[in-house]
């Protein structure tokens, strides 16, 4: 997880003027491109980011000479596993650093070949039987032989055969694809949540340079969370995630993310405060990541989500619907339930319906993915898979490369032009959450209804491994609520007590940070459960000085009220229902005492009068094989088959 720095001095030849020149940068390792002591440019080859365009047509006035410097992770797209694939991190393994060349771009080159590519799949993808795949082929094969590829002059020719099949329309009744870009990373699953920071800002600028070309290009980005170090793993003050996050350590970045917000490309979505786990939070803590995430985006943003995007979690409780109503949330959106291990799920588009009666508004994209790349492929299948294409006629469509790789890139922009109003296939658009579920709205009367849970059928694991996490978060969650109960009975008694607000909200987005849904559930790596474990340890050790500040208050109040004469104990009761129970308290002779007392819901009860010793309880066994019993009350005989033979009180021999 460490990082190397490199500087690059880059000297462009004055023979590239009016070219496009490109630095080239290819590495096993994530990057990150600084210019002018600002991130500009992410680089992971995974994502297809691999080169960082210093110039659209290079200026004889444009300086010729420049210095980049490029941040060089040691740890790939999936972590630092053995190979690419899911791996526990290997101490071992080594980066390279492959490709590093200054090189003009040949942009009509580049355009001539997405032209192919799309022709080329229309004929293999849309069948024989279709004309359309016939015509595709032809214009394909005529560009081919136009082509000379040493002569520039016969490009244009050909593009516009391409053209010429991109330009006949669909029909009206065409199925409507609603295009958004899109980013899923992970807070913390096969790397820290440290590393998390610098995915963060790799992706985002990137989306940033590719929305300066691309006014037109929108782009989804959940999960609000984040922090500022103080100390690694020990003190750490957290605010809203991966977007605070960028705010703190790249705040020249996060500006230019505001701005993109205004305009509505960048758009902020989900709700909560990280995409959290469905299942094991309790509801309380479920209501806190919508409390804390709705906040941030109202008082960064000015407005709160309608939508709820939790795209990769192991499945949703049936109280979500709920709450999401309960939070300003009507519209729902996931795609895990197509990982189901027996039974398909039956349907894409419909309303979820929860314990309560709640109904929210839900989509699973059809095309079973959140990282689509704007191919032919993937947009016929989103058609083709839909199972409720004939109630509404609209799907989403995510598209970009997550987990650090940088979202969108400009040739699936590209592509999925070509495909905008294209007879034979989808109709695609660059669109909005807000405006596909605004669409499917308007076709919502004929949908079905899902009642209850939605249950998936693959990871059951992760209800139980690592199980110290599991403890860590039902301890803490129950270690904050004691600690608001007492601090508003503090309050209420006394003016004198200042409710810990901050505190609390720091000690919370500890707490919903660690239900990260790749967290909670274990499926992370071991580096991850050890900061999970330390998080639960400050959770601890902070809650339980608020609880003993709040508990010295109210008894210092207590003591005022009585003018200092008041003996006893006080009782608190921090549950929602009265208790009546027997304490007990060992005094400083190391004798216990008892005392019976009744509690209120969430208040408190002193005890004045003397407790009582507890009287010893002596168990006798007679010689016929019976059993005597005496507590100081009754007395009680047991026959050798354990039959009830004598119950006798003692002070009234009854």
């Amino acid at each position: 997880w460490e990082t190397c720095w490199f500087k690059v001095e880059l000297s462009i030849p004055p023979a590239w003027t009016g070219r496009e020149v490109h630095f080239v940068w290819e590495s096993d390792g994530e990057g990150m491109v600084w210019r002018d002591a600002q991130p500009v440019q992410g680089l992971t080859k995974e994502g297809e980011k691999t080169s960082y365009i210093l110039t659209s047509s290079l200026k004889e006035t444009e300086p010729h000479s420049l210095t980049l410097y490029v941040e060089l992770a040691c740890n790939g797209l999936f972590g630092a596993g053995k190979g690419s694939m899911i791996a526990p991190p290997d101490p071992d393994r080594r980066f390279t650093l492959s490709k590093a060349e200054l090189v003009v771009f040949n942009r009509d080159v580049y355009e001539l070949l997405v032209d192919l590519e799309i022709l080329l799949d229309m004929a293999k993808l849309l069948g024989e039987e279709n004309q359309r795949s016939f015509q595709a082929l032809y214009a394909a094969n005529q560009m081919v032989n136009m082509c000379d590829v040493t002569d520039a002059s016969t490009f244009p020719a050909a593009r516009d055969l391409a053209a010429e099949i991109f330009g006949q329309r669909n029909g009206e009744s065409q199925h409507t694809i609603h295009a958004v870009g899109h980013c899923h990373i992970d807070s913390a699953w096969l790397w820290p949540y440290e590393e998390t920071i610098r995915k963060c800002a790799r992706s985002w600028v990137t989306v940033v340079r590719l929305m300066e070309d691309n006014p037109e290009l929108t782009f989804a980005c959940s999960q609000v969370s984040a922090m500022w170090w103080e100390l690694r793993l020990i003190s750490v003050l957290w605010q809203a995630q991966q977007f605070e996050w960028v705010q703190s350590w790249y705040p020249g970045l996060y500006a230019q993310i505001r701005d993109f917000v205004v305009k509505g490309q960048f758009i902020p979505v989900g709700g909560t405060w990280v995409e959290m786990d469905g299942n094991l939070p309790s509801g309380e803590s479920m209501v806190r990541q919508f409390l804390q995430g709705q906040r941030f985006f109202q008082e960064q943003f000015g407005r709160i989500c309608s939508e709820f995007w939790l795209p990769d979690t192991f499945g949703y409780s049936a109280q979500l619907p709920q709450l999401m109503r309960g939070c300003g949330i009507r519209r729902f959106l996931t795609q895990k339930l197509s990982w189901n291990l027996v039974n398909t799920f039956p349907h894409h588009t419909f309303f979820w319906e929860g314990i309560d009666g709640s109904r929210v508004l839900t989509h699973f994209p059809p095309g079973d993915s959140y990282g689509m790349q704007g191919r032919v492929e993937e947009v016929l299948k989103t058609v083709k898979n839909n199972k409720d294409k004939g109630r509404v006629n609209h799907s989403a469509f995510l598209f970009g490369f997550g987990d650090g790789g940088g979202g969108p890139t400009q040739k699936m922009l590209d592509r999925m032009k070509r495909m905008s109003d294209t007879d034979g296939l989808p109709r695609v658009q660059l669109s909005t959450p807000d405006r596909l579920f605004s669409a499917l709205e308007k076709e919502s009367l004929q949908l079905y209804t899902w009642v209850g849970e939605l249950f998936l059928e693959l990871h059951n694991g992760t209800y139980t491994t690592q199980a110290q996490i599991k403890k860590g978060n039902r301890e803490c969650e129950r270690i904050l609520h004691d600690v608001e109960v007492l601090s508003t009975l503090a309050v209420a008694r006394g003016s004198a007590f200042r409710y810990p607000a901050s505190q609390l909200q720091r000690l919370w987005r500890l707490l919903l940070l660690n239900q990260f849904h790749d967290v909670l559930p274990g499926s992370c790596i071991q580096l991850v459960v050890e900061d999970a474990l330390q998080y639960y340890t400050e959770i601890r050790r902070a809650g339980a000085r608020l609880q003993e500040e709040a508990v010295q208050s109210l008894c210092g109040e207590l003591l005022q009220a009585q003018a200092g004469s008041a003996t006893g104990i006080l009782v608190l009761n921090t549950l929602p229902w009265e208790r009546t129970e027997v304490i007990s308290r060992t005094g400083p002779a190391g004798t216990e005492t008892l005392a019976l007392v009744t509690v209120p819901s969430m208040g408190y009860a002193v005890v004045r009068e003397p407790l009582q010793p507890p009287q010893p309880v002596a168990v006798r066994k007679q010689e016929d094989g019976s059993i005597a019993m005496e507590n100081g009350v009754v007395t009680a005989c047991l026959d050798a088959m354990g039959r009830l033979t004598s119950l006798r009180l003692l002070h009234s021999e009854r």
